[in-house]
């Protein structure tokens, strides 16, 4: 015994997708489209909600328009009011030619229909408020072969805004912060990134020996947390070579 199966492949005209939810529109009429409807078959349905025609200073609303896909045209009909619309595809636009039948006349009219789009309004931005502030302490000079430290304090601004590095009142842990440490030349020799614990941030950037020149090197501080954002840079100075223990360095 043979069975035979019987596959039905339903057809989804890309074509129709594109006037769900818009508005056709020329100087003489107005189309509104709704949300596609699939048929029997499964194609895709294009929607009218509204067919309006506006003749002189009159409107009328077409009743029970018949909307049909020719290709990438279209044509709409109504038995009722015994008016034709055709759509003809122009790119981006469409060609109307629309017969308007009479007791005794044949209107027509021509015009060029393009998809209207609503204007978008844009709600106001709320700004965001910055309360965080950071405090940094480190030393000024630092020789070849060492390490050079610095910390970073973080604190909730509406609760400490000063200068005092050894205060601990509204301190803020989990604040992220990055430092970016620079040559004179501006060439990136140490990048850094770690998390405020107990309000505070260990900085640590090791100089190698004879690799760093003599000069001023540049710290870039980012601290990013809920309650905002700041940026702040330091400075230090490379002085050379690690001076011997109990004198200065030979000449």
């Amino acid at each position: 015994m043979v069975m035979l199966l019987s596959i039905t492949i339903s057809t989804f005209p890309a074509y129709a997708t594109t006037f769900q939810g818009k508005i056709l529109e020329s100087d003489s009429v107005t189309l509104k489209f709704g949300t596609n409807v699939i048929d029997y078959k499964g194609n895709i349905i294009p929607f009218i909600e509204k067919v309006e025609l506006k003749l002189n200073s009159d409107s009328i609303l077409v009743k029970n328009p018949v909307f049909r896909i020719l290709g990438s045209s279209f044509v709409i009909k109504s038995f009722e009011d015994n008016i034709i619309i055709y759509g003809i595809n122009k790119d981006s636009s469409f060609n109307f030619h629309t017969l308007i039948f009479t007791d005794n006349n044949l209107i027509k009219i021509n015009d060029n229909a393009k998809f209207s789009t609503a204007e978008i309004i844009q709600e106001p931005t709320a700004q965001k408020t910055n309360n965080l502030h950071i405090l940094v302490q480190s030393s000024l000079t630092t020789f070849n072969a060492q390490d050079f430290d610095f910390d970073i304090k973080a604190f909730d601004k509406l609760q400490y805004s000063g200068n005092d590095f050894q205060n601990f009142f509204g301190k803020i842990d989990g604040i992220k912060i990055t430092a970016i440490t620079k040559s004179p030349e501006g060439k990136i020799l140490n990048n850094q990134t770690g998390i405020t614990k107990y309000g505070l941030y260990e900085g640590k950037i090791h100089v190698p020996a004879n690799l760093w020149p003599s000069g001023w090197y540049t710290i870039e501080i980012s601290a990013d947390g809920d309650i905002g954002s700041v940026q702040k840079t330091i400075k230090f100075y490379v002085a050379g070579q690690t001076p011997p223990k109990g004198g200065s360095n030979a000449t």
